[in-house]
């Protein structure tokens, strides 16, 4: 063997590709005619994403032999990975067509044919691949996630069932299975399936079992099973992670990442560990998506400015923007709204999607776009700003945002301590999620602004009190509201909430539905071992509309909040309907968005600073009528001035961030964390 190839070789073992890739290219200077070489150097430039120089090592190895199909199927490959998706489609299907027993073009171009929406397609060469090798993982896997993807659980669950009566305790087949269980609504069998997959290999890495696993445990409400999931993701997050190898966070599972940029603030995991999986996600998006031509000049006129979004409906998002929407000024920005979701008028009953639209200049329906038609779409409108509401929720479009298709590109909403990606320029946050020592660890640049990060909408409520009785409540007796997602409660927040009912008599726990029937019997199991009765847990049924909901927080007398994700949403909702809320200072972003919403309403003296105090108020509150209504009172003289509510005054924060921002970009000056003043 040649040397320098034998020293690519070397390289390559060690894990030195570019280095491989000078030997390889000193070998093909000395031997331009050897086919093998070129696919070898094609093969090392595509594993440094190097695309556009593998897909030309490979059509070089095409024009010395184009009759070899792995180099079609090498080619193809390479063609996708540089979104050139056409070039890649002709050229697997060539490999096919030469070599129909090779699996790894079947393989790329189902996964192409996935990527573009083809699921008919995709699924028939899929099970193409799987008839010809059952315990083929890849085509499997993908072909569960296909399935459970297009709300086919049923059918992904046959496939995997079949596969672990053959591989009972293959740790992938059980990862699948607790997906596809999960979608079914099973979680106490979801989670049963991904704790033996735990059991039998615990996960070092940042990896989707190990999502499955975190947030199947927050949902089931196994309270008693988070301290193993931090434990986990603690160690998982230095090794993938790490702080002086950043060059590896480009290996840890994309997918696994995304999850994980959603789940870590329900356990009140540190901004900084959050930031970094941030920084990794986005960073390997970027290197996957990269951008596109530069911007032309802009047309005159006024400012252009884009809001994408898979939730302008039904959904806590598109619950806060249609008033934010509707007091948007149009004198001096142009409002083009990208819908990645469009919600049925029978899901989506208070109407929130219409009134989103009818806001818009221009509105977008962008439901069946690919990836490349969504950005070749918000390009041809020529915005000056894009402001994405989702970033890696389920129906975020991150890849589009990775290739810019807006000369200015800003995250709002999701990522509260800040979005350090190449493709967003600032987050926009407050002063209280980021206060001043917080803003420097990694999180990007950040506009903070005067007031809450976001604006809620003051419902007008009924004459007529709701009746406890139809809630289930009891007539007599103090109710404490602890609406909010599931996940946010942790074994410390709810030893303190039933600390506070055995202090409180006849009190009762008022909970928003769980995920599941068993969810709810776990918790009440675990207050009947603390010696109380379980039937003071109360749940709440989901309401056919949001006034309603709202309307019904009159019937408690405190609300009280979680710990280490603070309520948001549900605080909004409270407060709009004259409910005092109890909070405590957090010690991450998330945990600190109850004391940002309330200190934007006015009365701040239900935000303690311990667990202790925070005990102590809500029992004081609860023995002491007097003292209540006085908060109730004050809360309910705030409300009509509340800035929380002041939609028109957001919107003029938002006119301001518009131009700050152009004015810098057109400045030539880069991105830099700036408040919006308190006068605006």
């Amino acid at each position: 063997m040649n040397e320098k190839i034998e020293l690519a070789n070397a390289h390559l073992a060690a894990g030195r590709l570019v280095e491989a890739s000078t030997a390889l290219a000193g070998y093909l200077r000395e031997n331009p005619l050897d086919v093998k070489a070129w696919m070898f150097s094609g093969a090392t430039l595509y594993r440094q994403r190097r695309y556009p120089e593998a897909v030309d090592y490979f059509r070089t190895a095409m024009r010395l032999n184009p009759e070899n199909p792995d180099i079609y199927a090498d080619l193809g490959v390479a063609l996708r990975a540089d979104q050139r998706v056409g070039e890649a489609e002709a050229m697997l299907r060539e490999s096919i067509r030469r070599n129909p027993k090779n699996p790894l073009p079947v393989f790329t171009l189902a996964n192409l044919c996935m990527s573009q929406r083809r699921y008919p397609e995709a699924e028939h060469l899929y099970r193409g691949l799987l008839a010809a090798n059952p315990d083929s993982l890849p085509a499997l896997e993908n072909l569960a996630s296909l399935l459970i993807e297009i709300n086919r659980p049923a059918d992904a669950m046959v496939l995997i069932d079949a596969f672990l009566i053959r591989n009972p305790d293959h740790i992938q087949g059980l990862t699948y299975k607790a997906i596809a269980l999960d979608r079914l609504g099973q979680l106490d069998s979801a989670l049963e399936a991904a704790q033996r997959s735990i059991v039998l290999d615990p996960p070092r890495r940042l990896e989707m079992r190990l999502a499955s696993y975190m947030s199947l445990v927050g949902r089931t409400g196994r309270l008693d099973l988070r301290p193993h999931v931090l434990a986990l993701v603690d160690e998982a997050t230095s090794l993938s992670l790490p702080d002086d190898a950043p060059e590896r966070w480009y290996e840890a599972e994309r997918n696994a990442l995304r999850r994980f940029t959603y789940l870590f603030p329900y356990y009140g995991i540190k901004d900084r560990d959050l930031l970094k999986v941030h920084r990794a996600l986005g960073n390997q998006i970027a290197a996957n998506f990269p951008p596109t031509i530069l911007h032309p000049p802009t047309r005159p006129g006024k400012l252009r400015v884009g809001y994408l979004s898979y939730n302008f409906g039904n959904h806590p998002i598109g619950q806060l923007l249609s008033v934010f929407f509707e007091a948007h000024g149009h004198e001096t920005a142009e409002l083009f709204l990208y819908s990645l979701h469009q919600q049925a008028p029978t899901v989506d009953v208070d109407l929130y999607g219409q009134r989103i639209q009818a806001t818009a200049d221009q509105y977008r329906d962008c439901r069946n776009l690919s990836d490349r038609e969504l950005s070749r779409l918000i390009r041809a409108d020529d915005l000056h700003v894009l402001i994405d509401l989702d970033g890696y929720l389920h129906g975020g479009r991150p890849e589009v945002l990775a290739t810019r298709p807006a000369r200015i590109q800003i995250h709002w909403l999701q990522s509260l301590a800040g979005s350090p990606a190449p493709f967003f320029d600032y987050t926009i946050v407050d002063r209280v999620i980021v206060p001043d020592a917080e803003r420097d660890q990694g999180n990007g640049p950040l506009i903070r602004l005067a007031d809450a990060f976001q604006c809620g909408e003051k419902l007008a409520l009924s004459p007529i009190l709701p009746s406890r009785a139809n809630e289930g409540l009891p007539e007599k007796g103090f109710v404490f509201c602890v609406f909010g997602n599931w996940l946010k409660i942790d074994q410390e927040v709810f030893d303190i909430w039933t600390k506070i009912l055995s202090e409180i008599p006849d009190s009762v726990l008022w909970f928003t539905a769980g995920p599941t029937p068993e969810s709810m019997n776990t918790l009440r199991q675990m207050t009947a071992d603390r010696g109380l009765d379980p039937n003071r847990l109360v749940m709440a049924q989901r309401t056919p509309d949001k006034s309603s909901h709202i309307d019904r927080h009159r019937l408690a007398d405190l609300f009280l909040d979680t710990f280490t994700f603070s309520a948001a949403t549900t605080t909004t909702d409270a407060l709009s309907a004259g409910l005092p809320v109890l909070t405590k200072q957090g010690c991450t972003a998330q945990g600190r968005l109850s004391e940002s919403l309330i200190r934007a309403v006015g009365p701040t003296e239900l935000i303690v600073t311990t667990a202790d105090d925070y005990i102590e108020t809500a029992i004081r509150l609860a023995r002491e009528p007097t003292e209540l209504a006085q908060h109730k009172q004050a809360l309910a003289d705030a409300l009509p001035n509340a800035r929380l509510f002041d939609a028109k005054r957001m919107a003029r924060q938002f006119d301001h961030i518009y131009a700050m921002t152009w004015q810098r970009y057109q400045a030539g000056e880069p991105p830099c964390h700036f408040d919006v003043p308190n006068d605006v």
